[in-house]
């Protein structure tokens, strides 16, 4: 184990450290429970914990030795200088996708969030130029249908239903998922 290993090792550490941080104030939200429901506290504090996970893993892999085969600093961001001469090509892309991002934002409640995030992902493919039709609705269906059984049924969380006429297609998936 040499000083490059505790060196790879210290961003994760920091991560480590700043995992507990967060726990212990995670530990501080206060509430009252109700059986059989899950507290606000409970994602969060497994967000953390996952985090603190990966921090360890990570930790455990570089002072193993395992996966020596990363690149320092410097190439990591000649990388990224590639990618942004990439991106310099296609500023009107960049534009687009500041623009989806924008209408998202303003018409999720009006829509809904299922409908806004599913045309949302089948805009953004197809304004990045990927043309399998096929894939792009199929990625978008199932991303939505996930998203739909996660925050539906799973976390509970209160997404935006839409307004009438478009709450029908909120209430078609909520049957489909069974939430």
């Amino acid at each position: 184990m040499g000083k490059t290993a505790l060196r790879q090792t210290l961003p994760y550490v920091a991560g480590l450290i700043i995992s507990g941080i967060l726990y212990h104030y995670a530990q501080q939200i206060d509430y009252s429970p109700r059986p059989g429901d899950l507290g606000p506290d409970f994602w969060p504090k497994v967000t953390i914990g996952m985090m603190a996970l990966v921090c360890l893993i990570e930790i455990a892999r570089r002072l193993m030795g395992v996966g020596q085969e990363t690149h320092g600093i410097a190439e990591t961001f000649e990388k990224e200088e590639e990618e942004e001469e990439v991106a310099a090509k296609h500023p009107w892309m960049l534009v687009g996708g500041i623009a989806l991002v924008l209408v998202y934002a303003v018409v999720v409640t009006t829509l809904g969030f299922l409908l806004s995030t599913f045309i949302f992902l089948v805009s953004f493919m197809y304004l990045g130029r990927y043309r399998n039709h096929l894939a792009i609705w199929l990625t978008a269906t199932g991303i939505t249908l996930g998203a739909a059984l996660l925050f539906m049924r799973f976390a509970y969380v209160s997404l935006p239903r839409g307004e009438p006429p478009f709450d029908a297609f909120t209430d078609f998936i909520r049957l489909i998922i069974g939430a």
